[in-house]
């Protein structure tokens, strides 16, 4: 399996992290068609051993969709 993580820098808003994930996740069916990795991404498993601390954006989304 391949871990896909979305990184982003420090500037980025939590608004725009926020829908940024939203979006990701409200779009898998089209990313799994563009590229055959994005179909292992699952909401249930993406806040599992992550190596870095999650966006407070991102987050928000996750805590929203009852993924944390």
């Amino acid at each position: 399996a391949i871990t896909n993580i979305l990184v982003s820098h420090e500037g980025v808003s939590d608004e725009v992290a926020y829908q940024m994930t939203k979006l990701m996740f409200d779009n898998l069916g089209r990313l799994g068609t563009a590229h055959s990795a994005a179909q292992d991404i699952k909401l249930e498993t993406a806040t599992q051993n992550l190596p870095i601390p999650l966006h407070p954006g991102a987050e928000r989304f996750y805590k929203e969709a009852g993924a944390l």
